[in-house]
């Protein structure tokens, strides 16, 4: 059992709350409170129920000691103990001065420690799952309801394999019987019992009983006795689960597929590229400001955070899906500090080397490259390593595409595109393979998988990347790349030669300039 740790000595900070405990054990004891709180453990597990929910009504400001009166108010909620086992509670839970005063000197924290225990010690939910009778499939629902005995127990063992044989043979589940009216979704007025309360009246067990024509009145009568309760009412749920225990398991076995993994040996680009470079390329692609996230959680600004409003940060900033927990793991132990906190100051001004220089004011002549699509590569591909070998095969299965492409005349671009509606820039390696036998070039699996080697470039076996594949097996023409320059760039307006030089003389008038005129 989940005994209370009793203080044992009596001087220093226990000599004043001993007294209650002396008061408290004087009335019930030391077993008899244990068991009491044991009571009270096994009525909050089985329904995952928080003691600081009761008191959290008379504790508005949490300092954990309510006054006595509240104290009683708060536990007579669970309906389980006595008064006279609250006030045995209340006196040993009972704070004595300096450390509290009355009225609000009962402890309530202590009992919600103590009771909250059982859920962290795993033998005592053990036991009260094996204590205790379920009234439901439902694991985290228990009711102390035990059935009762009768003056003929053999007949009534009788009539119950009976109703299991009957019930296999039909298969007829009890509960099912009476579930409009235990767990209707609305009010009834038929419902005379709690929501889901495995419980009926006596009228409406007898009424809804599947059975009446195979058993007699005083059968069933006989069977409403035994699972009666206190209060009158049948507990239907107790009789199925008796019932449930000698019947064999309904679920027939039906194929499955189960997922497995092939195990994987790949490796890729992003496993020698350190985590601060793929975040490095990630913020130039999206052009974030990566400070001001953090600047949130740091009011002070003293360029520190916690591990925990690194990974917020990280999260708001939609970088968290970016980096695994091996990496993130490796951010905090590159830039945490002695006392736990994470140094961002630090982290921000590594990221931002990309496309800023520190200290630029103080170096008039220096020229700062913009970054291009090297630097964000890493953030946008993840390659696979490929050997001298599987290289070599790739080149010549590319020259035999060129040299078939060029040849006749074909052009691979239009045959991608109606496999890449969203225009990504990828399509899957059966589509692939598809295109390459539209042209008369089937390719073998081997070959594909050496070509996906290359050009899967988006971290998975399967997104193959054709406008790099394009590029290498079908270049435009150097007259067609300039002109698709010259289009994508910015306009750019005539403007005539200038007639004078660089020290403002007048151009005398040749033959390379037949428009100009000296004067």
């Amino acid at each position: 059992q989940a005994g209370l740790e009793w203080p044992r000595e009596v001087g220093g900070r226990f000599a004043r709350t001993w007294q209650g405990h002396r008061l408290a054990m004087a009335a019930y004891g030391e077993e008899a409170m244990n068991e009491l709180v044991n009571k009270i453990q096994m009525f909050v597990f089985a329904r995952r129920f928080r003691v600081q929910d009761l008191f959290g009504d008379y504790d508005k400001l949490g300092v954990g000691r309510v006054t006595r009166v509240n104290f009683q108010r708060a536990l007579e909620q669970l309906k389980l103990v006595t008064p006279d086992e609250i006030d045995a509670l209340a006196d040993y839970y009972t704070d004595h001065p300096p450390k509290a005063v009355k009225p609000q000197n009962v402890n309530w924290k202590r009992l919600r420690d103590d009771i909250d225990r059982i859920f962290d010690e795993e033998e005592t939910q053990e036991q009260a799952k094996t204590t205790q009778l379920s009234i439901s499939p439902m694991s985290t629902m228990f009711s102390t309801f035990v059935p009762q005995s009768t003056e003929d127990d053999a007949r009534v063992q009788h009539l119950m394999h009976r109703v299991a044989a009957m019930c296999k043979a039909r298969g007829v589940a009890i509960k099912n019987c009476y579930t409009d009216l235990d767990r209707a979704p609305t009010a009834n007025p038929s419902r005379q019992n709690a929501y889901r309360s495995g419980k009926v009246t006596r009228s409406q067990f007898i009424r809804n009983f599947p059975f009446k024509k195979e058993f007699t009145d005083d059968d069933v009568d006989l069977l409403v006795e035994r699972y009666t309760t206190p209060s009158g009412d049948v507990h239907f749920m107790a009789m199925h689960n008796d019932v449930s225990e000698v019947l064999p398991d309904p679920a027939q076995p039906f194929p499955t597929s189960p997922l497995y993994l092939r195990p994987d040996d790949t490796q890729w680009s992003h496993q020698s590229i350190r985590a601060v470079a793929r975040i490095q390329s990630k913020v130039v692609e999206k052009r974030i400001r990566l400070r001001e996230f953090f600047q949130d959680f740091d009011a002070l600004r003293k360029g520190l955070c916690s591990v925990g409003n690194l990974r917020s940060a990280l999260t708001i900033s939609n970088l968290g899906k970016e980096l695994s927990k091996s990496d993130f793991e490796e951010l905090v132990n590159t830039y945490a500090q002695e006392d736990g906190q994470f140094n961002y100051l630090q982290f921000c001004n590594d990221v931002n080397q990309a496309f800023a220089v520190t200290g630029l004011e103080k170096m008039p002549l220096f020229r700062a490259e913009m970054p291009d699509a090297e630097t964000t590569s890493p953030a946008r591909r993840n390659s696979m390593r490929l050997g001298d070998g599987t290289r070599s095969k790739i080149a010549s299965v590319e020259d035999r595409i060129r040299t078939q492409v060029q040849k006749n005349g074909i052009h691979l671009k239009p045959l991608f595109d109606d496999f890449d509606r969203a225009h990504r820039g990828f399509v899957t390696r059966s589509q692939f393979t598809r295109v390459m036998s539209t042209i008369n070039l089937p390719q073998h699996e081997d070959t594909v998988g050496c070509l996906a080697g290359k050009y899967c470039d988006f971290g998975n076996h399967c997104d193959f990347n054709y406008k790099t594949f394009l590029k290498s097996v079908d270049p435009p023409v150097d007259d067609v790349e300039t002109a698709m320059m010259e289009m994508t760039s910015p306009h750019i307006p005539f403007k005539p030669r200038p007639y004078f030089n660089e020290r403002q003389k007048v151009i005398p008038r040749s033959s390379s300039s037949p428009m100009l005129r000296s004067f």
